[in-house]
């Protein structure tokens, strides 16, 4: 009767070890979804902000390409007015 009183403490004593054990692992697994959530918060914040990147450096490449622009159309003015007043001259030497 002794040895089934030991036997029966020895499993309550494991009992409260393994409910202990449950709890805790309950805590981390609560921590766990905080966690999880987070994660996806932040996920969603970075996707958004790389959106924003993109429009910023589409914006960016954008009024770099206008100088650019400009010069190419100056210098073309350039070539036109060079080209069109040597025309005019040798028309004039033609006729004169």
């Amino acid at each position: 009767m002794e040895d089934a009183q030991i036997v029966l403490e020895r499993h309550e004593q494991r009992l409260r070890a393994i409910e202990q054990d449950i709890s805790d692992l309950k805590a981390v697994q609560t921590e766990i979804r905080t966690m999880n959530e987070t994660l996806v918060t932040l996920a969603t914040e970075l996707k958004h902000t790389n959106e924003h990147l993109k429009r910023h450096e589409h914006k960016i490449d954008a009024i770099e390409r206008q100088p650019r622009v400009l010069t190419q159309q100056i210098v073309t003015a350039i070539i036109a007015a060079l080209a069109g007043g040597l025309i005019s001259t040798v028309i004039g030497m033609i006729f004169a």
